[in-house]
């Protein structure tokens, strides 16, 4: 549900960290480490509760994921990531950040790891660090919690809803300012019963606060909806920097900041799944032009049946097939899907599986690349540009073209439609209005699929 928090005086918020968030201490010791945990990352902080050193006691892990204005080398570009979220406040010498936290009547302290990456990472990057963090640190695996804000609140939100896997290691998340998905990635969360509490300002001008409205809308209409419910709070302020009120200790929701609400949540026991896979993969055939989809199963129990999806983007994804299992009670089976139409470029398939009692369990998501014939062929001039930028593209087709210009979230800035006429294409596009940096073009017909980045000047 939709909730605005209400501002009050300073005085009432002093009163209200004074009584919510009694363990205070000194400034917090955060230790650089340059290491590398994937092509993504090599560097992060590390905070460690007091304590650590000493026993061998396990405890919560919180891992944060910075913003676009913070990605660096992991080297000296490292400090960039203490500029916002918890590692400012950790940093912060007149206002301490606690030291502990107390709910339910049990009191907890956080190993907080905050990772710098060098682009967006891919969630199989986020993965790669939560599994070194585990490795290498007393991580309480069943209190894993992810959150970070502005470009880490997409991540957030693209690593919780990739697949089953991926949701079931985190015992809640903290998106701030984050990204869209969409119903099958909602899907995810919900059937993980995952708890989701984001946050976003209402006239947000670079990240629309619909994304966050949205996915919370879409994560409990899910079928079955998830226990908890996720939930969100919309600041009713504009700007883009929900992040510091959000990760102030002060601020509350239904009496609880949000450190405390993670902590609410643990991951306990994992129930068999009841069907159990030992392989997944796809495959082109020998002329290129269809993929094979395997998977073979060790036990089916309850097995209703599998879902093949697919997608072009690895977002927007939809139905191919549903497939009837062949696999004995008890026993396993080995499944074949062709796609015998896919599409020109990039293919992501989805496996999903629905048991009998309706609860759907999501695999992991496989690419596939069809190559493109050389008589298409999409080149952008100048690149670098500046005020306009030129297209020429070569393709038999004929017909209506979807052009899109995207940023390096993905995010759609402008969407034009031209008709192709010819063999040969000529288009010119305004960009006047787009502040500098690195997009994309990305053009659609009936089977062209074409994207290309550039950079504006």
């Amino acid at each position: 549900m939709k909730e605005f928090y209400q501002f009050y005086s300073r005085a009432l918020l002093c009163l209200a960290l004074s009584v919510i968030v009694p363990h205070l201490g000194i400034s917090q010791v955060q230790t650089p480490r340059h290491v590398t945990t994937s092509s993504s990352s090599n560097g992060f902080y590390e905070y460690l509760p007091a304590g650590y050193e000493s026993g061998s006691k396990t405890y919560p892990l919180m891992i944060f994921i910075h913003g676009t204005g913070e990605l660096g080398d992991g080297g000296a570009d490292l400090p960039k990531v203490l500029v916002n979220g918890p590692p400012k406040l950790l940093n912060d010498q007149a206002h301490p950040f606690p030291t502990s936290f107390t709910v339910n009547g049990n009191t907890y302290s956080f190993i907080i790891l905050s990772p710098q990456f060098i682009y967006w990472p891919p969630s199989a990057d986020i993965d790669a660090f939560i599994t070194y963090a585990i490795q290498h640190y007393r991580v309480d695996a069943s209190r894993i919690y992810l959150t970070g804000l502005s470009l880490g609140g997409g991540v957030t939100w693209f690593y919780a809803s990739m697949n089953s896997t991926y949701a079931n290691k985190l015992a809640a998340i903290l998106p701030v300012s984050g990204s869209a998905i969409d119903a099958p990635s909602a899907q995810i969360i919900a059937s993980a019963n995952l708890p989701v509490f984001a946050t976003h300002n209402e006239d947000d001008p670079t990240v629309p606060s619909s994304n966050t409205i949205n996915n919370i809308a879409l994560i409990n209409s899910s079928s079955p909806p998830p226990t908890p419910r996720a939930i969100d709070t919309i600041f009713p302020v504009s700007g883009h920097d929900s992040w510091t009120t959000t990760y102030n200790p002060a601020f509350t929701h239904r009496g609880l900041n949000v450190y405390q609400w993670m902590l609410q949540y643990s991951r306990g026991i994992s129930v068999p799944l009841p069907v159990t896979l030992t392989d997944y993969s796809a495959s082109l055939s020998d002329d290129k032009t269809q993929v094979n989809i395997d998977w073979t199963t060790l036990s089916e129990q309850n097995n209703q049946y599998f879902i093949l999806q697919r997608a072009g983007d690895g977002k927007q994804f939809a139905n191919l097939d549903t497939i009837t299992p062949t696999g004995q009670p008890g026993g396993g089976s080995s499944y074949v899907y062709t796609d015998r139409s896919p599409l020109p470029g990039n293919n992501f398939y989805r496996l999903s599986q629905v048991d009998k009692d309706g609860k759907t369990t999501f695999y992991g998501i496989l690419q596939m690349t069809i190559p493109v014939h050389s008589t298409s062929s999409l080149r952008i001039s100048p690149n670098p540009a500046s005020g306009v930028v030129y297209l020429d593209l070569v393709n038999p087709e004929q017909g209506m073209l979807q052009v899109n210009l995207l940023d390096v979230q993905g995010r759609t800035l402008r969407t034009l439609g031209f008709r192709k006429q010819s063999l040969d294409w000529h288009q010119s596009i305004d960009l006047s209005g787009i502040p500098p940096g690195s997009y994309f073009i990305r053009i659609r017909g009936n089977t062209i699929r074409e994207v290309q980045p550039f950079i504006k000047k």
